[in-house]
């Protein structure tokens, strides 16, 4: 894939293929997430829907694997209670039960799991959505970014771990105003970075695991 498909690319598939070997198990498991979340909607019920929150925990070091199992099986369950009802309630809690997976993922298995989540979203209409999340949280892998340690003042660190908590839920989308007073913070304290002051000032959507975001906070 070159830059320019990347950049151009509406199948996610592709994408995370692409991304194989070069990412973490955290991003790939809050992309799974931010899928969920986008058709919250379609999974009614409590245990769905708290297999996805328990694994968004876990993705950034709260609970344990033991508490993924705990919250993937009684999801399981409701897939099964399902199988007789409408597809779109059946793919919701199927995508809920991945996301809450207690193995480690990889690219390459996502690939092929994360199709349960593409007619959840929609069918083929998803597509674009979704290869739209996996650039908020992956950015452009062509051309990486660095942060000077001088651009992290206490201000900004604040301001993108605010962005980062304040999420509006349940979509868990940050806050677009939040992120445009955290770029004209960070441009206040030197940032020449016009990929990362963009980023931050786009429209997004942005969501946990945002490239940008991450960026500041020191977590990959």
């Amino acid at each position: 894939m070159t830059e320019q498909e990347w950049l151009a690319c509406t199948d996610p598939k592709a994408m995370l293929v692409f991304l194989h070997g070069k990412t973490s198990e955290r991003k790939l498991r809050l992309f799974a997430v931010a899928c969920c979340r986008r058709v919250w909607h379609l999974a009614p019920h409590d245990d769905s829907r708290g297999a996805v929150e328990a694994a968004e925990r876990f993705a950034d070091g709260g609970g344990m694997a033991a508490d993924l199992r705990h919250a993937h099986l009684p999801a399981v369950q409701v897939f099964y209670d399902l199988r007789e009802g409408r597809q779109a309630d059946r793919e919701a809690a199927r995508a809920a039960c991945s996301a809450a997976a207690e193995s480690g993922w990889t690219a390459a298995n996502l690939s092929g799991e994360w199709s349960l989540a593409a007619e959840v979203a929609g069918g083929g209409h998803a597509g674009p959505a979704r290869a739209d999340l996996l650039r908020d949280i992956f950015g452009n892998p062509f051309r990486p970014v660095s942060v000077s340690p001088s651009w992290r003042t206490p201000q900004v660190v604040a301001l993108a771990q605010a962005a980062y908590d304040e999420r509006e839920l349940p979509a868990g989308t940050l806050d677009t105003a939040r992120l445009g007073v955290l770029a004209d913070a960070l441009e206040e304290s030197g940032c020449d970075q016009a990929d990362l002051l963009a980023h931050l000032r786009g429209p997004g959507p942005h969501v946990r695991g945002c490239w940008a975001v991450d960026l500041l906070l020191g977590k990959e």
